[in-house]
């Protein structure tokens, strides 16, 4: 569904001109159904990444294609993917319900009124439908976004960092609706530093380092090093793989 083939960015700035490497020779390929996480310190490119999935940030070299093109704004493939920032930024004065509306038909869906009122009732929305969004709790604003993100069914949902800055319940929830929606059969990219999270969701997972690809495997087989000895937690195997200063091993 997603390929990344040699996939290089490097970034120009200051004067003299100096070069910042954001991704390094990205080689790698997301299946049809995989709830895939990227982890990684600070600044190795998980949120470059996905840009360039999206077709937000062009190469240096190398490509991403997703269902087998390169994204241009205003292709085609855009009706089947949903993208949550980590901080989705919205018409403040717009309410709850109309924000949703709008960002709705903006994807070409119009939900009946029942529709909607099932929808919030299934976010816990419902109690603040009328609440202005400028008004909201940075985990209401996530779920404004999840629930545009349901309304519009894609094939492919990409979330940046969900999960930061959400208080348990709303890291509960989120997580429940995510692996929901996998489990009908979306395909989920997600970037994160909450291990403990991508533990519970991911079935792959992509460890970067500065740039490079240190590490890609099915949950289970990563956390276990390629032997048959017990895993460790997810935790213990990145450490392991990327040291505890970022510096990625040999």
């Amino acid at each position: 569904m997603v390929e990344f083939d040699d996939l290089t960015v490097v970034f120009r700035r200051g004067w003299p001109r100096r070069t910042l490497t954001a991704l390094d020779h990205l080689t790698l390929e997301i299946r049809s159904g995989d709830f895939f996480a990227f982890i990684g310190p600070n600044g190795a490119g998980k949120s470059t990444a996905l840009y360039c999935m999206l077709g937000l940030l062009q190469p240096t070299a190398g490509e991403a294609r997703v269902f087998g093109e390169r994204l241009r704004p205003g292709c085609a493939a855009f009706r089947d993917i949903a993208y949550l920032p980590e901080e989705p930024h919205y018409h403040d004065y717009l309410t709850v319900e109309e924000a949703i509306r709008y960002y709705a038909r903006l994807s070409r869906s119009d939900p009946s009124p029942a529709a909607m009122t099932r929808l919030l009732e299934r976010l816990d929305l419902d109690r603040v439908r009328s609440t202005p969004v400028s008004s909201c709790s940075k985990g209401m604003k996530q779920k404004v976004g999840i629930a545009q993100c349901l309304l519009q069914e894609p094939k492919l949902l990409l979330v940046d960092e969900p999960m930061r800055g959400l208080d348990p319940e709303a890291v509960k929830d989120f997580r429940e609706v995510l692996v929901d929606f996998n489990r009908r059969g979306v395909t989920i990219v997600m970037n994160s530093h909450l291990l403990s999270e991508v533990e519970l969701v991911a079935t792959r997972v992509a460890v970067l380092a500065k740039g490079r690809l240190v590490a890609v495997d099915d949950l289970e087989a990563l956390k276990r090093g390629g032997s048959d000895a017990a895993p460790r937690s997810l935790e213990d195997t990145f450490i392991s793989l990327v040291g505890k200063g970022g510096d990625a091993r040999a």
